[in-house]
């Protein structure tokens, strides 16, 4: 049985027809028919329009790994077209960029102090230090590598800086670190351990011990504890990275004495007891070389709260990662202020970089008030315990939703954004804007889209590429200011 073509074609306009009605008809929003199974129906409007995805075109932004520093104080910024239409980005072919830094009432002398001190760092007799603090955008050292590698390659320097006694994230692009698996972990961050009943977090807003005698962890033989940690070079590394002229041991609060022992290719090259203690302390190790590999061992009945082991240059720049998956950057404020006080002194800290915003995106509401008065608070309490530490924030990048066939901005970055830069300017901060440096608003998807890929397919993360060239763009930006006060300072001294 066959039919004649004009019964054909009217089933076919019925069959549009019917479709067409229902298009009208059904709910524009998703319909969920169980936990992981939605249905929609296309709108009108998707059905006579294209389809075609759009996304911000970030070729000028992408391509500063070639940018030398000797031209960066004849840049200037570029507006960002946010109406640009591209899918994809090729990194080898973008143009340079530079996002400048705000400040409050433009007042970017607020960084001389910093500068002035990378100019004595060469000659300083100890590290200018820089702490990096962040979420998971910057865990691995992504970021900070990059920013400690050309810090030390233009202002002296050696080493990875501050590290925890036990890494929970891998980081073996910097560093190899290695140690024995009796070592108990404290974060003020994450899954913090609720037994603890104070909180002298240090530095990294964590502590190692490597004793049991701790409440939730007892003993019964009062039995001496070994314990170890080692460090060699990652083949990841950069080269100055993979050396240091001296190492650190940051404790406090051990209510017996414990041995310290430093060891070089097997060789034992320092023993020391050290009494018990109920302040900051610190054991110090300096090295007539550069050194690459060592291993120290502690051995004790009582471990001392260990705040990091700091593997540096004698001078120079060091610039410490401080990765805290999930955090929302609230934790300055429940540290203890002496030991964190005593820390940044000892560790003599001019600069910290707060890098955060990214966990508060997913929980979308109207007004983020609360979050700029919270985070606003931290700053505030990082002044008040080192008023020299000079603050620059790191905004949130952009992260990308999926709406129905493309990836679309979370709808309150900007709101996030505003709230961060606000309580950074009224704490007397410098703010660093990465959502508008990386492109602005639906900007993540041609990062994912790049060619070749410069984000993860999460929407959220940069890869290891991408970091990189996010480093760099905020390296450029710090040393646009640099080169500025270098005029500035030139031209004083002339008069």
């Amino acid at each position: 049985m066959s039919f004649k073509p004009y019964i054909t074609l009217l089933f076919l306009v019925s069959v549009l027809t019917i479709l067409l009605v229902i298009s009208f008809l059904f709910p524009e929003e998703d319909i969920p028919l169980g936990d992981d199974l939605k249905v929609r129906f296309a709108t009108p409007e998707e059905i006579f329009t294209s389809n075609e995805e759009t996304y911000v075109d970030i070729s000028d932004k992408i391509s500063n790994a070639l940018i030398n520093d000797s031209i960066l104080e004849d840049l200037v910024a570029l507006n960002v077209n946010q109406n640009w239409d591209t899918t994809r980005a090729n990194a080898d072919s973008l143009k340079t960029s530079i996002a400048r830094f705000k400040f409050p009432n433009n007042n970017r002398k607020i960084l001389y102090p910093v500068f002035k001190a990378f100019d004595n760092a060469y000659t300083s007799d100890k590290p200018v230090r820089i702490m990096h603090y962040g979420d998971s955008q910057i865990e691995g050292d992504r970021i900070t590598s990059f920013l400690r590698n050309r810090l030390q390659k233009k202002f002296g320097g050696t080493g990875v800086g501050l590290v925890p006694v036990e890494q929970i994230y891998n980081f073996k692009y910097s560093i190899t670190q290695e140690n024995s698996e009796n070592w108990y972990r404290y974060t003020l961050y994450g899954n913090r351990d609720t037994t603890l009943t104070h909180n002298r977090y240090g530095a990294l807003a964590s502590f190692c011990r490597f004793s049991p005698s701790y409440p939730g962890l007892t003993t019964t033989d009062n039995a001496t504890t070994t314990a170890w940690v080692s460090f060699s070079p990652s083949n990841y590394s950069y080269s100055n990275t993979k050396t240091f002229r001296q190492c650190r041991l940051f404790y406090s609060h051990n209510h017996q004495p414990f041995i310290a022992e430093l060891y070089l290719d097997d060789d034992l090259i320092d023993a020391e007891m050290y009494p018990e203690s109920s302040s900051l302390k610190t054991i110090r190790w300096i090295f007539e070389e550069q050194l690459s590999d060592i291993r120290i061992v502690l051995k004790g009945t009582d471990s001392p709260d260990i705040y990091g082991i700091a593997l540096d240059g004698i001078s120079g720049i060091a610039v410490d990662n401080v990765a805290m998956r999930g955090s929302s950057g609230l934790v300055f404020c429940k540290m203890d202020r002496e030991i964190l006080k005593d820390h940044y002194k000892e560790l003599n800290v001019k600069m910290i970089i707060l890098q955060f915003g990214g966990n508060i995106v997913p929980h979308i509401t109207d007004d983020y008030g609360y979050y700029k008065r919270l985070f606003g608070a931290q700053l505030k309490r990082i002044k008040q315990i080192s008023p020299e530490v000079v603050i620059v924030v790191i905004g949130v990048a952009d992260m990308s939703i999926k709406d129905k066939n493309r990836y679309v901005s979370y709808p309150n970055i900007v709101k996030i954004r505003d709230a961060m830069k606000k309580a950074t300017l009224e704490a007397n901060g410098v703010y660093w804007d990465m959502y508008e440096a990386m492109g602005g608003k639906n900007s993540m998807p041609s990062w994912v889209f790049a060619n070749p890929p410069l984000a993860s397919k999460d929407f959220v993360h940069f890869n290891t590429r991408g970091a990189r060239i996010i480093a760099h763009m905020f390296y450029n930006s710090l040393l646009y200011e640099y080169n500025l006060y270098k005029k500035s300072t030139s031209a004083n001294n002339e008069k």
